[in-house]
């Protein structure tokens, strides 16, 4: 098991556990306006990852109420009221997605599913649950779930099903990658405005501990190709550092040449220690003045030195919705901006789990209530650290986590000796 007792792997035997008593209590709650008329569901997904050792790699798993009781199966019932199929990776992305009684929250994570999948994997649904009452309770355990549900651990199966095996090795020999539409325009232009509110009300052009600025911040810190590159460069566990916004008009830029490795002594390490995500929210192009970067400038292990310039340079050009991770050891500046109007950006930059965070822990217990526990591991809630009693460390988070980095690192090497994906 690769999960801490409280959490579940998606489709597990565990989750499904969970997920009976959930629907046998809530049923039993709510008989009187379920009026005794039965409804049933069924899903199945391809693809899921060998270590769950499904048969075929297929996970399913049907609930039926018969107007009294709930039953709970391993089996595809294919005269289901309501069936669900697809493709594993993007199903437990689905899965993680906690608030869908809120209006336009189904759209907008459908929306989300297509900008990292593409349309063809998002799981597609047949029949339906006439009765409004049986949608609801579903939604609701799928809320339920959502808050308990962890991301693949296999980081090589992960990174083949989201498209970025090739990124990975990418981020290895030049320090930087880029994903591309890793978010819908429409998104962007969310995150943009919630941003822009944001450093509005504080009247600056830049601001931290943008976490706390609204839930479309709290979605895009969970994107899952984004997940993917920092468990690859940094481990699982990886705690946020701080999120920050940048608004920068016409003109110069303002940040010369270096690299994030503040007080970090040179040579840094050989493996990252920490890193950041760029996000653009609008199109990245030279005259839109974008960060640069000097590709393979990590493997120096050092800063650059006063006049050493730009030499080797390449600016970083994305679509809107798109953003660039890259660690703390690449050397890289903001270039000037030659065209009107304003370049607004969120750096996400995160820790090594062994590292402290540059912002003040704060863990708001909504927040971690309408979200999957990704982003309570983020903000350190799974890790054993602050957590030392009289008698000593958290043994069940120690074991944890010492579990899932050795794993992580296993995949990472399958990916890097080329097993799997290109």
């Amino acid at each position: 098991m690769l999960t801490l007792p409280h959490q579940f792997e998606f489709l597990s035997d565990a989750w499904l556990e969970e997920a009976r008593r959930f629907l046998e209590r809530e049923t039993a709650q709510r008989k009187e306006r379920l009026g005794g008329r039965p409804f049933s569901v069924a899903e199945r997904f391809s693809n899921a990852p060998p270590h769950m050792k499904f048969a075929n790699n297929v996970a399913a798993w049907s609930m039926r109420y018969d107007g009294d009781k709930v039953t709970v199966s391993r089996e595809f019932n294919e005269s289901a009221d309501q069936r669900i199929a697809g493709d594993y990776q993007a199903a437990l992305t689905a899965a993680q997605f906690v608030g869908l009684l809120a209006d336009g929250a189904m759209r907008a994570m459908l929306r989300e599913l297509k900008a990292v999948y593409g349309k063809d994997r998002v799981p597609r649904m047949s029949g339906n649950l006439a009765d409004p009452q049986a949608s609801e309770l579903m939604l609701l355990l799928h809320d339920h779930m959502g808050r308990r549900t962890v991301e693949n651990p296999d980081l090589a199966h992960r990174a083949a099903a989201q498209g970025l095996t090739s990124n990975i090795r990418e981020m290895e020999e030049t320090g930087y990658t880029v994903i591309e539409k890793a978010i819908s325009t429409g998104f962007a232009d969310e995150v943009r405005t919630a941003t822009l509110r944001a450093l509005s009300e504080h009247n600056t052009i830049s601001l931290q501990w943008m976490l706390y600025h609204g839930r479309e911040i709290e979605l895009l810190a969970l994107n899952p190709k984004m997940m993917t590159l920092i468990d690859a460069s940094l481990g699982r566990g990886a705690v946020i550092a701080s999120l920050s916004a940048i608004r920068k008009g016409p003109g110069p830029g303002f940040i010369p040449n270096h690299t994030d490795y503040s007080h970090v002594p040179e040579p840094y390490p050989e493996f990252a220690l920490t890193g950041v995500g760029v996000w653009a929210l609008e199109d990245w192009t030279v005259a839109s003045g974008p960060t640069w970067i000097i590709p393979g400038s990590h493997k120096m292990r050092r800063g650059p030195r006063p006049g050493e310039g730009h030499n080797g340079g390449v600016p970083i050009e994305m679509p809107k919705g798109s953003s660039v991770f890259f660690t703390h050891g690449v050397w890289h500046w903001q270039g000037d901006r030659t065209e009107p109007g304003e370049r607004v950006t969120l750096h996400m930059h995160y820790n090594r789990g062994i590292l402290r965070s540059l912002e003040p822990k704060k863990v708001d217990p909504q927040m971690l209530h309408r979200n999957p526990p990704r982003l309570g591991e983020m903000l350190g809630e799974d890790d054993w650290f602050d957590k030392m009693a009289g008698i000593g460390r958290d043994q069940v988070r120690f074991a944890h986590m010492h579990k899932l980095h050795a794993f992580t690192d296993q995949k990472k090497r399958e990916i890097l000796d080329g097993v799997g994906a290109p």
